[in-house]
C-alpha cells in the first residue's frame, strides 16, 4: 500500500470547495490510468491539484457580455 503525503495536497488546495476536491481525485485517477497503473501515487495528486488550480484561475477570467 502506498501512503501519500496529504499535507502537501491540502496546502496546495487551500480554498478549494468540495467539487474542486472531487475533481482533484478524478484527475489523479486519470493520471494513474494514463500511466497504466491501478493505483494513485502522490505525484498524481500533485499534478491533479496543479491542473485544477490552473483551471480555477481561468474560470474566474471568463467575462460574459450581454448580446
Amino acid at each position: 500500500m502506498y501512503v501519500a503525503d496529504y499535507e502537501a495536497v491540502v496546502k496546495l488546495s487551500d480554498g478549494f470547495n468540495g467539487a474542486d476536491l472531487r475533481n482533484v481525485c478524478t484527475e489523479a485517477g486519470l493520471f494513474a490510468i494514463r500511466a497504466e497503473r491501478e493505483y494513485v501515487i502522490q505525484e498524481d495528486f500533485m499534478k491533479a491539484v496543479r491542473k485544477v488550480s490552473d483551471n480555477k484561475k481561468l474560470e474566474s477570467k471568463l467575462d460574459y457580455k450581454p448580446v
